[in-house]
């Protein structure tokens, strides 16, 4: 079936409101979905952070990716195993898969959202280079996690919804709107939390803060875990 007609039939389909299946085409969703699966689309009026998406892009482009960010009217969506964020409004989207080959679409996590999201911003800054960013610390942290499946690895994140006050040039106060608790950060910890601006596990951050102060791991493995530890507690760093 030719695309355009392919298009028309979707949008019939969307305006019945009811699911239907389309065949998988390409590997950017990998490895959730695969060339020649079969998924179950269904329109909604309403789509969540996580949700896969099939929609028209650009060129009236069909794509089924990931929606990873929702703002200022418009729905951001990245393949798994794509880089490029993909922009557009909600009347472009058909519908959201509910089924992958007849079983249920599994859920998706912040840490896989976060981890989705800082590749794309990556990939930006290294002017849309697919190959290195595929040398970059966040990309093998994501290989390893989502592309790879080893979920377990335990991944941080700065909390982006406290408030960050500088004091003077080696510390910081940091500032929870939700309880108004206040945290006073000293130039070593203000440097842990720089590095905590993307999601990172313990060997990755670890990694960072040897190269910057010039140390083993096994000497300050120790002082970064209790330094995590108690960090979380304050919520001023997220357990993704």
């Amino acid at each position: 079936m030719d695309e355009p007609l392919l298009k028309k039939l979707l949008q019939a389909q969307k305006l019945r409101g009811k699911p239907f299946e389309i065949t998988v085409v390409g590997d950017s969703m990998n490895p959730l979905l695969f060339e020649g699966d079969s998924v179950t689309i269904q329109p909604c009026k309403n789509y969540y952070v996580g949700d896969i998406l099939v929609f028209t892009y650009k060129n009236d482009e069909l794509l089924i990716h990931r929606l990873l960010l929702k703002k200022d009217g418009r729905y951001f969506c990245k393949g798994d195993n794509s880089f490029r964020l993909e922009d557009m409004t909600p009347e472009q989207v058909i519908g959201k898969v509910i089924l992958i080959n007849g079983r249920e679409t599994p859920l998706c996590s912040e840490k896989h959202i976060s981890l989705s999201y800082a590749i794309n911003h990556r990939f930006r800054k290294l002017a849309y280079d697919i190959e290195k960013t595929k040398q970059t610390k966040i990309y093998r942290l994501y290989k390893k996690i989502i592309l790879e499946k080893m979920e377990d690895t335990m991944v941080y994140q700065k909390n982006k919804e406290m408030e960050y006050i500088p004091v003077d040039e080696t510390s910081l106060t940091i500032f929870d709107p939700k309880t108004g608790d206040a945290h006073l950060f000293n130039e070593t910890g203000i440097d842990i939390l720089n590095a905590l601006d993307e999601p990172r596990d313990l060997d990755s951050l670890l990694e960072k803060l040897c190269e910057e102060y010039n140390v083993t791991a096994e000497n300050i493995k120790t002082d970064i875990e209790q330094f995590l530890k108690e960090t979380v507690e304050k919520k001023v760093i997220l357990i993704l």
